[in-house]
């Protein structure tokens, strides 16, 4: 679906009245550092972008500073404040205010030129102190007059959207050897172009640089690695083409108007993280952002009127709001990134057509949020987690449309995948969603949920009563596995229209299922449910039920109930989209034995397994091979197996990369355990419990590799 102007017009001035706003203050617990992923420590080269465009190579060498504590000002007591005058000890003032040219005056602090590219208006060596209340030490706003910042001391500009200098609707500006603590944000810079900025301190408890434009033109700026935030560089670039970002340790980094650009092996931390703004045709690739204090600042990576650009393999965790944020950018690749306890993992805000698919998101408040309009992108094959229930969504899609949402695995989360009024004509196909308060929770209309495993919920399908605020409608859930839920489906009083066929409801689903709605629809084109065993009789053994199954509470009939499934035609999310293959294994006493078994050889289909699979259908059913793309070694983190949410025993036989035998064990359902191999493994079989003893399967086996 094409995004039209006037689309497109609504959604790029929703997201500049956002990114203009007051952020949401939303804390994220910190992971402690024990549990850090990847190597903090960087030094080398980096990329200096000059003012005309051009590149060179400077050296980067800089050590961490202690940062802050949630909502205070950060200082160092061993860092000197520099001034450039001695009258900054005796020019003590309050905040400057500047929003015109007539305001430049002595009043207003201004020492001297004239306002021209050759004779700036001067204001140099103020101690600004800001009054509680007040929000800006400086504030310059819709001038044409050219100006310095020169030397400035400014402090106590504390006020969440407050700053300790503001640069609005401004061109031709320099902000030179100013110093700013004790104050929650240091410079915005907002619909600007060319204001230059050097040699400055920045301690704060928030944002050290926050440049917001709606052109390229605006984040035009000559920004100086000489600025120190929290201790860091700021590092800025502008117009680049073809080059490499890489090996810098910083607080804050912008790439803005470029194409072409890698950035990689570089880390992002306490500070801004990276901010991609009209950019296109770039790679961001295994960096790390993350906070290891309080610091109240917002997204890990931003991609802001950004396309065709790839993050992939980045550790981005930590961060208040978002580990990754899309916002008006189109056609991008989200990959394999491990997104760790963030506000969110994954937002794209008015943004089409991009790809999210194989990333590790875990311990986030939500997982991945689609809104503002968001259309056609793909959310596919990603992990998303969490086992201490903190985690509210796993996949939230509102204001939404034309998404698809895709072999997905959720587990943990209080809501497995969530559709608001406004989520219109998405698709979800093919999830494993385990564990938590609703499975599918429904207010939207046209959406398809199909071939999807909700298991181990208080309600799998849940329709929220909306209380005629809104009608949801015309939904279709067709092909579905619910069960262990407390309730399979329950649909509020203002649903009409939505159609369910071809769905398994488990354990007598006559029971689990409440239909409070006028006009939905439980059989479609002769094909109604399963409703659990012993539900229906099938005389003449054509695959319906002699009679039909009348649905609590609305007393609709379904009219061609299923009389019994088989399950290797069933919609069982992750688990029905892998390969059945044959696996041979060779006994110690040279017997030849085949097995039937899924191969699970990705990390989201590994992660998978026999999570919340039913124990109704585990019988007769193939195991599950795991192929590893090399060796693991057995006591390296990560390299077990779990049990939680399956809810029955299982045996698990390991195997070396030569298919050698390397051990097994029973593992036992619903526990924490990690079931370790005991020696280096690549391939490992999970079968029922019983099985491994039943084919004669034990030490000295092998597995015949392909």
């Amino acid at each position: 679906m094409k995004t039209s102007k006037g689309e497109l017009s609504m959604k790029r001035i929703i997201a500049m009245i956002l990114l203009l706003g007051a952020a949401a203050f939303v804390l994220t617990a910190c992971l402690p550092e024990e549990l850090s992923v990847g190597d903090d420590t960087s030094t080398a080269s980096s990329v200096d972008s000059s003012a005309d465009g051009s590149a060179e190579t400077v050296p980067a060498e800089v050590d961490a500073t202690s940062a802050t504590e949630s909502g205070t000002a950060v200082t160092d007591e061993n860092t000197e404040v520099p001034a450039t005058s001695n009258a900054a000890s005796e020019g003590i003032r309050g905040p400057i205010s500047i929003l015109g040219n007539t305001d430049f005056t002595a009043e207003n602090g201004v020492v001297g030129g004239s306002g021209t590219a050759d004779d700036p208006y001067v204001i140099a060596a103020w101690e600004i102190i800001v009054p509680a209340g007040e929000y800006y030490g400086v504030r310059i706003e819709n001038v044409t007059a050219h100006f310095a910042l020169r030397g400035l001391i400014i402090q106590n500009a504390a006020q969440m959207d407050g700053a300790g200098i503001r640069i609005g609707f401004a061109s031709g500006g320099a902000i030179e050897g100013c110093s700013i603590a004790n104050s929650m944000n240091g410079v915005v810079i907002l619909s600007s172009t060319d204001i230059s900025m050097e040699n400055c301190v920045i301690y704060v408890s928030g944002s050290g640089l926050e440049v917001i434009g709606e052109t390229t033109e605006q984040y035009r700026h000559q920004i100086a690695q000489s600025n120190l935030y929290n201790g860091l560089p700021i590092y800025y670039f502008y117009g680049l083409d073809g080059e490499t970002i890489s090996g810098l340790k910083g607080a804050h980094m912008t790439l803005a108007g470029s194409r072409n650009v890698t950035i990689s092996n570089n880390e992002l931390v306490n500070g801004d993280g990276l901010l991609l703004a009209f950019v296109e045709d770039s790679t961001v690739t295994l960096n790390l952002v993350h906070r290891t204090a309080n610091i109240i600042t917002e997204h890990g990576i931003h991609l802001y009127e950004s396309s065709n650009n790839v993050i992939s393999t980045n550790v981005i965790k930590n961060n208040r709001l978002a580990g990754i944020q899309l916002t008006l950018s189109d056609s991008n690749k989200i990959l394999d990134n491990p997104i760790l306890v963030n506000d969110t993992g994954v937002r794209v805000f008015a943004s089409d057509g991009n790809e999210i698919r194989g990333n590790n998101i875990y311990g986030n408040v939500t997982g991945i949020a689609l809104l503002g309009g968001a259309s056609e992108n793909a959310v596919l094959e990603n992990a998303i987690g969490d086992d201490n229930d903190n985690m509210n969504q796993g996949i939230s899609l509102t204001i939404s449309l034309s998404n698809i949402v895709a072999r997905n695995l959720i587990f943990g989360a209080d809501t497995g995948i969530l559709l608001n009024a406004q989520a219109f004509s998405n698709t979800l196909a093919d999830n494993t969603v385990v564990a938590g308060g609703y499975g599918i929770y429904m207010e939207g209309t046209n959406n398809i949920a199909e071939r999807n495993l909700l298991s181990q919920f208080s309600r799998g399908i849940m329709f929220p009563e909306t209380f005629q605020r809104s009608t949801t409608k015309g939904n279709t859930f067709r092909g579905n596995v619910l069960a262990d839920n407390g309730n399979h489906v329950y649909t509020n009083l203002d649903s009409t229209g939505n159609v369910f066929t071809g769905n398994a409801f488990l354990n007598d689903g006559r029971v689990l299922v409440d239909d409070k709605g006028t006009g939905n629809s439980w059989t479609q084109n002769g094909r109604g449910n399963y409703w659990g065993f012993r539900s229906v009789t099938d005389n003449d053994g054509d695959g319906i039920g002699d009679r039909p199954i009348t649905v609590p509470s609305s007393g609709v009939d379904d009219t061609a109930p299923l009389a019994s499934i088989n399950a290797l035609d069933l919609g069982l999310g992750i688990v029905g989209t892998l390969e059945l293959s044959v696996v041979t294994i060779e006994t110690r006493d040279g017997d030849t034995i085949e097995i039937a078994a899924y191969v699970a050889d990705t990390d989201y289909s590994r992660m998978t397994g026999f999570r919340g699979f039913p124990s109704e259908l585990i019988t007769g059913f193939p195991g599950i091979l795991f192929a590893f793309d090399s060796e693991k070694d057995e006591t390296a983190a990560g390299s077990g197996f779990t049990m939680q949410t399956v809810p029955f025993d299982l045996d698990i036989a390991f195997f070396s990369a030569e298919g050698d035998w390397a051990g097994s064990t029973t593992m036992v359902a619903q526990t924490t355990a990690i079931y370790k191999a005991g020696a280096p493994y690549m391939y490992a079989l999970e079968l029922p419990a019983g099985s491994l003893a039943d084919l004669g399967i034990g030490a000295g086996s092998a597995l015949v590799l392909p």
